[in-house]
C-alpha cells in the first residue's frame, strides 16, 4: 500500500504530521486486510496486531508506527514500526522496519556520535533531525545521525517481512 492514497483522510494541518498520519493509516491497513481511515489519539496504542499459530490460537501484540522524527516519548507498545524516511513511491510494507520495544530502546540508546539522537521539544521527546539519504530532505542536517539510522534500520525486518514470520505463512 503506498500512503499517499491515505493523505486525504489525515487530520494534521503541517505537512510532515499528514504524512506521518498517512503512513500509519496505510500500514494499519496493510496488516488489518481492510481499509483504515483514521489514527488513534495519542497515548493510545496505534495498533493490536493479530495472528493464529499451528494450533489455531489466536494471539495479539500492540504495535506504534513512528516516522521520520516524529514523537518517541508515548510508546508503550510491544513493537515499533519506524520509517526514516517515508517516500511516495515505496509501499509501507516495505519501507516501515519493526523492533521489539527492547530493539528499539537500544536503538535509541545506542547512538555513539557527537551529539544525541533524540531531542526535547515542547516537553516531547523527538529524534533528532537527520539528513534525507532518500531524499534532499533537511540537507544542512546530521548525515551521521542519518547513516546510524539507515543502518539500525536495515538490521530489522521491513513490515512485510515480520508480518509474515509472525503469521508464520
Amino acid at each position: 500500500m503506498f500512503y499517499p492514497e491515505f493523505l486525504q483522510y489525515a487530520r494534521s494541518a503541517r505537512s510532515d504530521g499528514a504524512r506521518g498520519e498517512a503512513c500509519e493509516m496505510a500500514a494499519r491497513s496493510f496488516t488489518s486486510g481492510r481499509i483504515v481511515k483514521a489514527v488513534k489519539p495519542a497515548g493510545k496504542v496505534d495498533a493490536y496486531f493479530t495472528w493464529r499459530d499451528a494450533d489455531g490460537k489466536k494471539h495479539s501484540a500492540s504495535v506504534e508506527y513512528k516516522t521520520a522524527c516524529g514523537r518517541i516519548d508515548n510508546i508503550d507498545s510491544q513493537y515499533v514500526a519506524y520509517w526514516a524516511e517515508p517516500v511516495d513511491d515505496v509501499a509501507v510494507e516495505d519501507g516501515f522496519v519493526v523492533f521489539s520495544r527492547d530493539e528499539w530502546n537500544a536503538f535509541l540508546d545506542g547512538y555513539t556520535g557527537r551529539g544525541k539522537l533524540t531531542v526535547e521539544r515542547n516537553g516531547e521527546t523527538h529524534i533528532q533531525s537527520f539528513r534525507g539519504i532518500m531524499t534532499d530532505a533537511r540537507p544542512k542536517a546530521s548525515l551521521p545521525i542519518a547513516n546510524y539510522i539507515y543502518d539500525a534500520c536495515e538490521a530489522q525486518p521491513t513490515l512485510a517481512e515480520w508480518v509474515e514470520e509472525m503469521r508464520g505463512a
